[in-house]
């Protein structure tokens, strides 16, 4: 592990809570930093006392955020000599984990795996898609991970929070705003719902074709009365 200095957070206010959240960032694209980082601060209210953790390269996308790591972990194939040496120019130590380049898991699992070992519970993911689909899809996926089940784990892409539902639930939402619902089992048998403009009741959403795609709060809360399976959940922000 190599010890560098980096700066605390910008433009994020501090809170009591320490540790009680974590952002990691990923090395997908970021089409609006500016946009992203408002999203992390008003939306989620993430502050400068929670903790950072950059998969490999995702360490510039923290730069162009304002969020810097207090890790960085990774086989550091992505990372490149200019981040290395804005990160050493900031005045906040910053500890590098470094994993061989022949492993099974990837960066994004493996920053997942750290925050699970530290009990984080809470954990909002910028830069996990864009780029590469297979990257992109794979990062999806690993919120459907068994390894996670006790951890709420949401990816933040453009005007999306992407997320699990293992059971009956309340998504909090805006009237108007789209939300698509997608079956990640074979199928997933709804008793009913509440709150959507298309309504699901004693009926079966089926991994595919995906029927769930595009529909609309009509109440600023969503209830979703399901048996068995998993679901994931787009809601526009």
């Amino acid at each position: 592990m190599k010890k560098l200095k980096v700066k605390s957070f910008e433009n994020f206010k501090k809170t009591n809570k320490k540790n009680s959240k974590a952002i990691l960032v990923t090395n997908g694209k970021i089409n609006d930093y500016p946009a992203l980082s408002g999203i992390l601060i008003k939306t989620f209210g993430y502050s400068n006392d929670d903790f950072v953790i950059a998969a490999d390269g995702g360490a510039g996308n923290c730069i162009n955020l304002k969020i810097f790591p207090d890790v960085i972990i990774g086989d550091m194939d992505s990372i490149t000599a200019s981040v290395l040496s804005r990160l050493n120019s900031t005045s906040k130590e910053l500890e590098f984990i470094n994993c061989s380049h022949d492993k099974d898991q990837s960066d994004t699992q493996l920053a997942l795996d750290y925050l699970k070992s530290r009990n984080f519970k809470k954990v909002l993911v910028a830069g996990a898609l864009g780029g590469r689909f297979d990257h992109s899809f794979a990062n999806i996926m690993l919120l459907a991970s068994e390894s996670y089940e006790d951890m709420d784990i949401s990816i933040i892409s453009g005007s999306s929070e992407i997320f699990i539902v293992s059971g009956p639930c309340s998504i909090k939402g805006t009237e108007g705003k789209k939300i698509s619902i997608f079956s990640l089992t074979p199928y997933v048998y709804f008793e009913k719902t509440a709150g959507l403009r298309y309504r699901l009741k004693n009926e079966k959403l089926f991994f595919s074709p995906a029927r769930g795609l595009s529909n609309e709060f009509i109440k600023n809360t969503v209830k979703l009365y399901f048996e068995n399976g998993k679901l994931l959940i787009v809601r526009e922000i």
